[in-house]
């Protein structure tokens, strides 16, 4: 018995740093700031930026209507009626 528990206890730092793995820091940005924000390929962007997508074009608006301070998502916008209701 003696002998088992010494090899276990010699045994350990061996399993211990059997496979080390090295990688780089990665940089979460939880906080980043409190306001929300849409993401589009790793890029934040604030409430009401407008981006093409593809051939559509989309809004970061309120992801619910009835939110004052909710989460932000791409909805689909369309430039042309944007202008026609400017003027």
């Amino acid at each position: 018995m003696k002998y088992l528990m010494a090899a276990v206890v010699c045994g350990l730092p061996v399993l211990a740093s059997a496979n080390t793995i090295s990688t780089r820091p990665v940089e979460l940005n939880i906080a980043a700031g409190t306001e929300p924000v849409c993401y589009f390929e790793d890029k934040r962007y604030s409430r009401g930026a407008v981006l093409q997508m593809g051939q559509r074009w989309f809004v970061c608006e309120r992801e619910t209507s009835f939110e004052q301070n909710g989460r932000l998502s791409w909805h689909p916008f369309n430039p042309d009626e944007a202008k026609q209701q400017r003027n």
